[in-house]
């Protein structure tokens, strides 16, 4: 199974042209080889792991070694701080959500590298794409959000595609679980706003972006003719 994995297409971005279908996919980390076999039939040329390198090292992608370019070197930020408090029993609700709007608050910072990164290489690439990072909700929702913003996506459809990841809340659960076997139960209301995403949440992340097209020019780096590489690579 692809966990949390959907097709972003359809939207209507910049001069009113939609994006083209097959070309954008994301979800969560791909460790089955399975699942990985099936991710081909999307004929994928390019994969954007958004993982630390712990995470990375203790379930290895089982793309690798398939044909994709996994372009990324992976990073040091840790998100599981959440986690580890609902582990230790010193969380609940209320601070959790605080604290995943807090992660959200800090990702226009704190991973502007690999935003950076993404994009430029989006902007030269070809082929169909896959963006995941462990479950497909956070990381993977910020930077698809800011690759829809480049493309000229409204608020609306941005917040639709979100909300999706809702939909695999069991699923997500149950991946979490197994990362932390026998400590975590996935019925814990005080998991609830790590499990889940909200509307607030990316909200908070575009907050601290800011108007779009300045971020994007000043502090990630594209120029008119990289915007206007990838409006002609995913825009019909």
């Amino acid at each position: 199974m692809l966990l949390n994995f959907r097709e972003v297409s359809g939207l209507q971005g910049h001069e009113g042209r939609m994006i083209r279908p097959g070309m954008i996919f994301r979800g969560g980390a791909v460790t089955d080889p399975a699942a990985a076999a099936r991710l081909g039939d999307h004929r994928v040329t390019t994969v954007y792991d958004l993982r630390n390198r712990r995470e990375e090292a203790s379930h290895p992608s089982a793309l690798r070694g398939l044909g994709m370019r996994l372009p990324l070197r992976h990073h040091r930020i840790d998100l599981a701080a959440s986690v580890n408090l609902v582990r230790a029993g010193t969380a609940d609700a209320e601070s959790n959500r605080a604290a995943m709007l807090g992660i959200y608050g800090e990702f226009h910072r704190v991973f502007r590298p690999t935003f950076k990164a993404v994009l430029a290489d989006l902007a030269t690439g070809e082929g169909p794409v896959y963006i995941h990072c462990a479950v497909g909700k956070d990381r993977t929702g910020a930077m698809t959000a800011l690759l829809l913003l480049a493309l000229g996506v409204g608020r609306e459809e941005i917040n639709r595609d979100y909300l999706l990841s809702n939909r695999a809340c069991q699923e997500i659960a149950a991946s979490i679980r197994l990362r932390h076997p026998n400590r975590l139960s996935p019925d814990d209301p005080a998991l609830r706003p790590i499990l889940q995403v909200e509307t607030a949440y990316l909200d908070a992340f575009l907050e601290g972006v800011g108007p779009a097209e300045p971020y994007l020019r000043r502090k990630i780096g594209l120029d008119g003719a990289a915007l206007a590489a990838l409006r002609r690579r995913f825009l019909e």
